[in-house]
Formats: structure tokens, C-alpha cells, sequence
């Protein structure tokens, strides 16, 4: 007799099924909204991003393509007035100066690191920064090239050639 159930009982688990069922069904198209709304929200923040990092990789091989055109580029040729074994720091920061084009910035650290490039046959040791520094602040004190920013603790000075 287990397997004979009344109408009611049975109408009653039906209803209680189909309830169930809706409520499973409300809950899940809840879901599917949150997710499209996220997936809508992940997809945008993809293609910016993606869009970001494609500009930053031509940005970074032009970079690299400028970086070994300046490495290919051939050693300065000296000038005749610093022909001598040792040249003065004074007459070596003049030409790498002299060089460079007008209106370029440059700072100590760069005058040093072409300084070490073009003249290290002729040093005995690659010249110090510092001592740049002292050379290049002369030279705008003398009006030779202008200060286009003043040095600060964790910052360097910051100058550019004097057109003539």
C-alpha cells in the first residue's frame, strides 16, 4: 500500500517542487545578471588594457630602436685644443657639450657617462660625477650654458647649451 499515495499528497509534493524549481529559477537568472554585469565590466577593463599594453610595446621597441641607432653611432672625433695625453675635465665637458644640440637637456650624469665613453683610452680612472658637476655649474655661472633646473638632495641639476 506504500506505493499507492493520495491525490492530495502527490499534488502537494508537486506544488512544493514546482515552488522550489521557481525559486532555484529566480535565484539563478539573479546569478546570470551579476555575471553578465561582471563579465560586461572584465571585458572592458580587458580591452583597455590590452590596448595600454600594445601602445607600451611600440612605445618601448621605438625606445629600443633610438637606443641602438645611439650605440651604432661612431666615438666623437676630438678637437684639436683637447689633443693632449690627459685633456682638462674643463676642455672634455666643453666639447661633449659642444657637441650635443641646442636646447637638449642634459645633467651631470650624462656629460660623465659620454666623458667615459668617448675619452677612457686617455684616462688613468673614468671621471666622477662630482667633479662634472663643479665643471658644469662654473660653466653657467659663466653664462657658457643655462640652468634649467636646480639640482636637489635626490635630484640632479639640469642645464642645456646656450645658443650662439
Amino acid at each position: 500500500m506504500a506505493a499507492e499515495r493520495s491525490f492530495e499528497s502527490i499534488y502537494a509534493w508537486l506544488d512544493a517542487q514546482i515552488a522550489y524549481d521557481r525559486e532555484k529559477e529566480t535565484f539563478h537568472a539573479q546569478q546570470e545578471a551579476f555575471h553578465r554585469e561582471q563579465r560586461a565590466l572584465f571585458t572592458a577593463e580587458l580591452e583597455k588594457l590590452t590596448a595600454i599594453r600594445d601602445s607600451f610595446k611600440t612605445a618601448a621597441d621605438a625606445a629600443m630602436d633610438l637606443a641602438k641607432r645611439a650605440a651604432a653611432l661612431p666615438p666623437l672625433a676630438p678637437s684639436p685644443d683637447v689633443g693632449a695625453r690627459k685633456p682638462s675635465l674643463t676642455k672634455m665637458v666643453a666639447r661633449i657639450i659642444e657637441i650635443r644640440s641646442a636646447g637638449e637637456v642634459f645633467g651631470p650624469a650624462l656629460i660623465t657617462q659620454e666623458i667615459n665613453r668617448h675619452y677612457r683610452e686617455r684616462l688613468r680612472r673614468p671621471v666622477e660625477r662630482k667633479l662634472v658637476s663643479v665643471v658644469l655649474r662654473r660653466m653657467a655661472g659663466d653664462g657658457r650654458i643655462r640652468s634649467v633646473r636646480r639640482g636637489k638632495q635626490h635630484q640632479e641639476a639640469q642645464y642645456a647649451r646656450v645658443e650662439r
